[in-house]
């Protein structure tokens, strides 16, 4: 699973998540977030694609292992703090109609980067 979201110009926010379940690829486009914590590096949001799959995520990037990069602008005008943590954890919850719900967890395999106010 991999998910993106992403300030773009003229007040644009691109969000996507795509999930590689059972061979296919399932692509999200519309995260609903209900948690974004930069400082401590948490991230919870759900989304459904456009046949009903919904998938619910947890991430948890606080730890021993979080550490902050500073990352240079494109425009090299300076610099801007980055979190991230390779080892985090992460929780996936897939419901589908008329199915049973999938969980799926890591304690330790997770990557995590977030930036802004972090």
């Amino acid at each position: 699973m991999e998910a993106l979201v992403y300030d773009m110009p003229f007040g644009l926010v691109f969000r996507k998540a795509v999930l590689w379940h059972d061979g296919k690829a399932h692509v999200f486009r519309g995260l609903e977030e209900r948690t974004r914590d930069p400082e401590h590096l948490r991230w919870e949001f759900r989304c459904v694609t456009r046949g009903g799959l919904q998938m619910e995520v947890a991430l948890d990037g606080r730890g021993s292992t979080l550490h902050r990069l500073p990352y240079l602008k494109t425009d090299c005008t300076g610099s801007f703090a980055v979190a991230n943590n390779s080892l985090a954890k992460a929780t996936v919850r897939l419901v589908q109609p008329g199915q049973p719900v999938e969980e799926f967890e890591t304690t330790t395999g997770a990557v995590v980067e977030m930036a802004g106010r972090c």
